[in-house]
């Protein structure tokens, strides 16, 4: 599977050159073709979060699994290089002569508003705030989220799938 290039046009660069946040979150399973019923083997998935520090204009790569250790690259062409290093990490893959198999790989890419960066800074730290029964709130919520999605922050879904292969 090819990585995608997220930064092919602008519906992702603007945002973040305006100090917003990308969350790439990316599953990838394996599956076992089977006449009737594939059978899902394996599932790994992961989340990435990137920013551009606004003072000295590098950005910021914090990876799911390892939140403690940022990485931090100077330019545009570097985020896109380590974005796509871990699209393309390695997996423990089938046995061979195991069967047929192939794997499906989605990757959801997202703008975080600054009000989604601090609930899922929240989120990460392990804050989980209780339940709001308010209805007033959710709505103003949702309202909230709609005006962001209306005024262009963008929301992408891409989703591939491999040819049938025997390992």
């Amino acid at each position: 599977m090819r990585p995608v290039d997220i930064f092919a046009d602008s519906t992702f660069i603007r945002p973040l050159l305006s100090g917003l946040s990308l969350r790439l979150r990316c599953q990838i399973e394996l599956w076992n073709d089977r006449f009737l019923a594939d059978g899902l083997v394996q599932r790994s998935g992961w989340s990435l979060i990137l920013f551009q520090e606004p003072l000295s204009g590098q950005f910021n790569l914090t990876r799911s699994w390892d939140r403690d250790n940022d990485e931090w690259l100077a330019t545009l062409d570097e985020a896109a290089a380590a974005l796509e290093r871990w699209y393309q990490a390695p997996r423990t893959g089938p046995k061979p002569g195991s069967g047929t198999y192939y794997y499906e790989a989605r990757l959801e890419v997202e703008v975080l508003s600054l009000g989604d960066l601090e609930e899922l800074e929240h989120w990460l730290k392990g804050q989980v705030a209780a339940e709001d029964t308010d209805v007033g709130s959710a709505l103003g919520r949702g309202i909230k989220r709609l005006f962001i999605r209306v005024i262009g922050l963008a929301s992408r879904t891409f989703q591939a799938r491999t040819e049938p292969f025997h390992p």
